[in-house]
């Protein structure tokens, strides 16, 4: 079984002919990958990451 990524902010299964996500370290800890949907990017919904709490959009 394959785990899919999913958005940081929505939790939405993120396949790989999804366009428009993106991802980056956390800009806090650098320790933790944030995987962003398009529509949250595009809303600027926030995201938590996991590890430090940083918040950012």
């Amino acid at each position: 079984m394959i785990d899919m990524p999913r958005c940081t902010s929505c939790n939405k299964v993120i396949s790989p002919s999804d366009e428009g996500d993106t991802r980056f370290s956390c800009p806090n800890c650098n320790d933790v990958l944030i995987i962003r949907c398009p529509k949250c990017r595009l809303f600027g919904n926030q995201y938590v990451c996991p590890k430090c709490n940083f918040k950012g959009p």
